[in-house]
């Protein structure tokens, strides 16, 4: 640069264009971030569920549903979910809790419910302009010893109960019969209109169902009315819909369940389901099965994914329980391959490639100090038991990954990740004949300032490591402080679009 302000200036030469499978930056909810709205107790279970709901209140930015299902607002272990209302730069705007004693959730829950076990998505299903999510309680004992039980709550755009409609086998027209310990509710995935009548269907996890044998699992397949009540429905099992398959004692096959769409094109959705008890290749493995689906709710075809199957090609630890949670992502590579979010219990989830066949083409592997993901995880935060996806207006992917283990603020009161994909900055060094855009003084003590800052959107610091630490959104002062961070190098990305960004390396002395 000519003039004397502007020295030690670089500038990323590859500008940011398509998302990679990199993690760019991160952040921690935890009760040290949200205590300003609420406080977590020991063993609430924060981030046991997960789960991206849209933009619930129209200001542009996407919002999250959180179960902590062993809450005890009105009883022990009865359970709740968080409503997160968050800023472009992921930061928290409000928080809406819902439990029996908040959000006007006006039912009657009973203790060791664990309201809130899992949350699905299910946008408008009635086009009232309301959003729908599914919560599970999965240990529901109205019915009989948990048998479980979900509701789908229909919810204001400040994030309260409008309505809601339960369904066990006591509510809601279901007519599938449960026993003791099924856990109706372990998951839930709205699978589209399957069978063509023009309502919305969802598939929920049992994965303690007993056909077959003890604790093998199994999914029903609930075909719904406008009302949200169940029509008809079909179960997928061992000994039914079609599935034959030969599970196994515990497998769990239910645990966690995904629409993955149209797969191998034949004009129906798919569905991955977790079997995080699986044994292939040693004790609680886990797995994955692909279920090609009938319009009926019957299966077609399925192919497993495991140590031992589907092309996988991953040694998996013992009770890593592969399958713990799933969910679909977009295309991230651009290959035109469907993509699946796999959790586990362990402190780690994938990101699989699928063929049309279902079998694994590749997949991406996440924990720390994996794919740029530097967070400081505990051996039982039990990182990667829920996994969710947020994709914000521009596009820019990130993950949601739940550690309700984590202690680091009491015993177990839970966190969630939010990880941001992208690719991590590179650097070179401008020539002194450049006459672009540069920010000054750099280096610098206290602040920087653009020398044009008409048509920025945003100004985000990175550290080296490619972890976002700062993003600021209220540009018109011009004048940026960096007097808290400690002394080193940090990039600076200067965005006008979401297709237009810059990133300068700036010197804090």
């Amino acid at each position: 640069m000519t003039s004397k302000l502007f020295v030690f200036l670089f500038l990323v030469v590859n500008l940011i264009y398509s998302q990679q499978y990199t993690v760019a930056s991160y952040n921690k909810i935890s009760e040290e971030t949200i205590n300003q709205f609420y406080n977590l107790e020991n063993e609430d279970w924060f981030g046991h569920s997960v789960e991206g709901i849209g933009d619930l209140n129209g200001d542009g930015v996407n919002d999250l549903a959180i179960g902590a299902n062993q809450d005890d607002d009105g009883g022990e272990n009865k359970g709740a979910i968080y409503i997160f209302f968050l800023n472009e730069d992921d930061s928290i705007q409000s928080i809406q809790k819902i439990s029996e004693e908040e959000g006007g959730f006006d039912v009657n829950m009973m203790e060791w419910d664990y309201f809130g076990r899992s949350i699905s998505f299910l946008g408008d299903l009635n086009d009232d302009g309301l959003i729908e999510i599914a919560v599970s309680a999965e240990y529901d004992n109205e019915a009989g010893h948990r048998f479980g039980g979900i509701y789908i709550i229909t919810l204001n755009s400040n994030g309260t109960v409008f309505s809601s409609q339960k369904i066990n086998q006591i509510h809601g027209n279901f007519q599938g019969e449960l026993e003791v310990w099924d856990v109706f509710g372990s998951d839930i995935a709205n699978i589209g209109d399957l069978n063509g009548d023009g309502n919305i269907d969802i598939a929920v996890g049992a994965r303690r169902d007993g056909d077959g044998g003890e604790q093998r699992g199994a999914v029903w397949v609930l075909f719904l009315n406008a009302d949200f009540t169940v029509n008809s429905h079909q179960k997928i099992s061992a000994i039914s819909g079609n599935l034959n398959l030969e599970l196994e004692f515990q497998d769990y096959f239910g645990s966690s369940i995904t629409n993955i769409g149209d797969l191998n094109n034949d004009g129906v959705v798919d569905l991955a389901v977790g079997a995080y008890r699986d044994d292939d290749g040693g004790l609680n493995k886990g797995a994955v099965y692909i279920l090609f689906m009938n319009s009926d709710g019957t299966v077609s075809e399925t192919q497993k994914i495991s140590e031992l199957e589907g092309n996988f090609n991953e040694m998996l630890a013992e009770e890593l329980r592969f399958g713990k949670s799933t969910s679909l992502t977009p295309d991230i590579n651009g290959d035109g391959k469907t993509e699946l979010l796999v959790g586990c219990i362990d402190n780690l989830f994938y990101i699989l490639n699928l063929n049309p066949d279902g079998t694994v083409d590749s997949f991406q592997k996440y924990g720390e100090g994996l794919n740029g993901f530097q967070g400081d995880l505990n051996l039982n935060d039990y990182f990667g038991h829920s996994v969710s996806l947020n994709v914000s207006a521009d596009n820019n992917i990130s993950i949601i990954v739940g550690a309700f283990g984590d202690s680091e603020f009491g015993f177990e009161k839970g966190s969630v990740w939010i990880l941001q994909l992208g690719e991590i900055l590179s650097i070179e060094e401008l020539g002194s004949d450049s006459n672009t855009i540069f920010l000054y003084p750099n280096p610098s003590r206290n602040s920087f300032s653009l020398n044009e800052i008409e048509g920025v959107s945003n100004i985000q610091i990175f550290d080296t490591n490619g972890r976002k630490i700062v993003s600021y959104n209220n540009l018109s002062a011009n004048l940026f402080d960096v007097s808290y961070l400690p002394i080193g190098e940090y990039i600076v990305r200067i965005s006008w679009d979401a297709k237009n960004s810059r990133s300068f390396k700036l010197i804090k002395q």
